[in-house]
């Protein structure tokens, strides 16, 4: 009982400054900027401790000042994160030359530092990008995931008799898949007919069912991802930093992989 409250009061605090965050980008998207930068800050520092084991040592503090700043600058130039992005790959290489005992395993070192550049500031960047100019369809991102999550438990708890991906995430069940899918489907209906998502003028009801279709599958294939790198770390959790609910990674797994997809709908769908 105890921990049911605790993550339930984790989880209002989590939601309500996510969404108050995006409602403040009518005026200023700075706010949400300063609290993506501090997630790709953390997500980072979590990634780089769960991969470090005996034979990997991945660099840290360098990948989290240039995952951070090239989330950080989107606010001012994306020219500028782009160039982050070069200083990166030519940093972390130009770093792992000169550190005790890399040479065994380098290239590794290597790969599991750059990895948070693909992983988190390229999702996060994107979507500071994107709320500038349409705050709706990030905010509507975020709804589908949480709805979707809340209904895939619900339905899988119900329901659930075949494993999804048994060997990734056990309690994850294809009919709790299927029912979270077609149900938030049918809700993303909704979307059109409430104001502040209105502004996307040109997405109809099939829009959007299309683009719930897009956030979900990939949202479930990035919850499963970074199960699946928990796993090979040995790790249940990537962090503790939101009690009752793991770290960053846990939270945001979905998001990061449901993003750069869910961008390229938007703009598919708005040309």
């Amino acid at each position: 009982m105890k921990n049911l409250i605790l993550r339930t009061v984790t989880g209002i605090f989590y939601v309500g400054v996510i969404v108050g965050s995006i409602l403040l980008c009518s005026h200023t998207t700075l706010p949400f900027v300063i609290l993506m930068s501090l997630v790709a800050a953390i997500g980072t520092w979590e990634w780089t401790r769960m991969v470090t084991k005996e034979t990997i040592r991945a660099q840290k503090i360098l990948p989290i000042l240039l995952v951070t700043a090239a989330v950080a600058f989107s606010f001012l130039n994306v020219i500028v994160s782009i160039g982050i992005a070069v200083l990166f790959f030519v940093l972390i290489s130009i770093v792992e030359l000169f550190r005790d005992h890399s040479s065994d395993n380098a290239i590794m070192n290597a790969s599991v530092s750059a990895l948070p550049f693909f992983w988190i500031a390229v999702p996060l960047t994107l979507m500071c990008l994107v709320v500038s100019f349409a705050p709706a369809m990030v905010l509507a991102l975020y709804i589908l995931i949480w709805l979707d999550d809340t209904l895939a438990y619900c339905a899988g708890s119900l329901f659930g008799k075949h494993k999804l991906c048994e060997r990734i995430s056990p309690k994850k069940s294809v009919e709790g898949f299927v029912i979270a899918l077609v149900l938030t489907m049918v809700a993303a209906l909704a979307f059109p007919h409430i104001g502040y998502f209105g502004v996307l003028e040109r997405w109809t009801s099939i829009t959007w069912m299309g683009f719930a279709l897009v956030v979900i599958v990939f949202g479930t294939l990035g919850d499963l991802v970074e199960s699946m790198c928990k796993r090979a770390c040995g790790v249940k959790d990537s962090g503790n930093i939101l009690p009752g609910h793991g770290g960053i990674l846990d939270r945001f797994d979905s998001v990061l992989l449901a993003t750069p997809p869910a961008c390229v709908y938007m703009f598919l769908t708005t040309l």
